[in-house]
């Protein structure tokens, strides 16, 4: 039996060690397998989300989501690039006549990548949004996205699956 469980702990701090050598530090460069055109549709609603490399190295993302019960809708601006040693995201909402801006227009909602792998990545809020967090994931031709999030001081949990497009 202790030879049994001193294998198992043995078994699982080598799985601990594989799975920690396997996750990579944040960069722009590790995260261009998030470039590309995502969609996802159903008889409600329709998003898309774009993230594309841009100059200067940085990554830039657009995404707009339309729902038949809110006449609105979202766009979000986003950008992805290096600052201070760190990978750091700035978003900003709008509806969809861009006419109503979410944030005051010189303060963006704040993100910083604080773990990367492969093919996904996690970045957590700062100032405002400290306390949210969401992580983007891509398997083949899938980009998900789960996000935590707190909205007039109530916890919301989002989850988003888009196909790359012209799948």
């Amino acid at each position: 039996m202790t030879r049994n469980l001193c294998s198992f702990s043995f078994a699982a701090l080598a799985l601990g060690a594989a799975a920690t050598a396997m996750a990579e530090p944040c960069t722009l460069k590790g995260l261009h397998w998030m470039a590309g055109t995502w969609r996802d549709s159903d008889k409600n609603s329709a998003a898309e989300e774009r993230w594309v490399e841009g100059p200067n190295d940085r990554l830039i993302g657009s995404s707009w989501a339309l729902h038949k019960e809110t006449p609105n809708g979202v766009i979000e601006a986003m950008t992805l690039l290096e600052e201070d040693g760190r990978l750091v995201m700035r978003l900003r909402h709008f509806d969809s006549s861009l006419g109503h801006a979410r944030e005051d227009k010189d303060a963006p909602m704040l993100f910083v990548a604080t773990s990367c792998s492969r093919d996904s990545v996690l970045l957590e809020g700062t100032g405002d949004q400290s306390g949210e967090r969401f992580v983007y994931s891509r398997d083949k031709k899938q980009l998900k996205f789960v996000g935590d999030f707190i909205h007039q001081g109530k916890p919301i949990h989002v989850e988003l699956k888009f196909s790359a497009a012209g799948s």
